[in-house]
């Protein structure tokens, strides 16, 4: 299958790392990088194999050898971007969060409609391809579990290593959405979206927010002014509950945690290669037996595989002429619940998605 033929725009830490792990002969070629740090794009450049450089991303946009985008720039400029890269006939695969507020997916969505043929795909997508998240999919679709009624997931990190330096973007609101809602939100939800299929179909929110804080006066997160934990419960039409919580830099250890529950059998996974159970674990009453746990073969994440997961997902969905497994449908969902949590934790009120 010919490659795929990329063009990138941002040469930041992100792609620099993803340009990183790009094959040879692999199904795509970056062929030009666009940022307005000429240097960085070069730098970039090299690493994906001698790739164009331009300063600007309108000139990548015109190149008609370019089939598809990368878009990897920070989040505000995602909308715009994403918008213009249709308008120029490029599919495009954008990274998380893909954009700041529901409307602005709606806003896409519109135009994409007058771009039918074009895909449209955001790099949360990442943790779609792990074996252990595809036969979870599986299992619940085909209903090894009964009916689902409660999800758990629970995520929480350790301080940043002293000395970390963020961008000046990562800490306004305006243009990254907000904290750690922001930067591994759209993970979890697209993840468990992913598994969860057709019962991923949120509509109410309560949930609360609160900013990182100093852990001593040498390790100060470097992120004071934006969210570092949230708490939220979702509500699925079909009465299913979801409890999302994430916390970072904090007084306690790191701990990862995820359950699906239902009426015949439950699952614990993990969502990122880290915690105990790293391995699909399956619990079931038989009978008069006691619990048993049975430990499923599939394997655990791997990392660069994880990480190039959405770009190769796009062309793959170009080239076989499908869609992507995350569709602007997906984000429209998940953008959903980022704005009813964001209201909640403002009002301390339970927030109800639009239909």
């Amino acid at each position: 299958m010919e490659p795929v033929r990329y063009g990138v725009i941002g040469a930041g830490v992100i792609a620099s790392l993803t340009a990183s792990k790009l094959k040879p002969g692999g199904a795509v070629k970056v062929v030009a990088v666009a940022d307005v740090n000429e240097a960085a794009a070069q730098k970039l450049a090299d690493t994906a194999g001698g790739a164009r450089v331009l300063t600007d991303y309108h000139q990548l946009l015109a190149d008609p050898e370019i089939e598809a985008v990368y878009i990897a720039t920070p989040p505000f400029l995602h909308k715009p971007m994403t918008i213009d890269a249709l308008r120029a006939g490029k599919h495009v695969c954008c990274e998380k969060p893909f954009v700041l507020t529901r409307q602005e997916v709606l806003d896409i969505m519109a135009v994409n409609r007058e771009h039918p043929h074009l895909r449209v795909t955001c790099c949360s997508s990442r943790y779609h391809n792990t074996a252990t998240a595809r036969k979870a999919r599986a299992m619940i679709a085909g209903g090894e579990l009964g009916e689902v009624y409660r999800v758990h997931f629970e995520q929480v990190t350790g301080g940043y290593a002293i000395g970390t330096k963020f961008p000046a973007w990562r800490n306004d609101p305006a243009k990254n959405g907000g904290g750690i809602s922001f930067d591994w939100g759209p993970y979890d939800l697209d993840w468990l979206s992913f598994i969860l299929g057709d019962l991923f179909q949120p509509r109410v929110v309560f949930g609360t927010t609160g900013n990182y804080f100093p852990l001593s006066a040498e390790r100060v997160p470097p992120c004071l002014d934006v969210d570092g934990r949230l708490a939220a419960e979702i509500i699925c039409d079909n009465g299913l509950t979801i409890h999302w919580e994430r916390r970072a830099a904090e007084h306690g250890p790191a701990r990862h945690n995820v359950e699906f529950r239902g009426r015949q059998a439950g699952l614990d996974l993990c969502f990122l290669p880290m915690g105990a159970k790293q391995q699909l674990h399956h619990y079931a009453y038989r009978g008069a037996e006691d619990l048993k746990e049975t430990i499923l073969p599939d394997a655990a994440p791997v990392w660069d595989d994880t990480l190039m997961h959405s770009i190769h997902d796009l062309a793959a969905a170009i080239r076989e002429n499908r869609a992507p497994s995350n569709t602007l449908e997906h984000n429209v969902k998940i953008q959903g619940v980022f704005d009813a949590l964001l209201a909640s934790a403002r009002t301390q009120q339970a927030v109800r998605i639009p239909e």
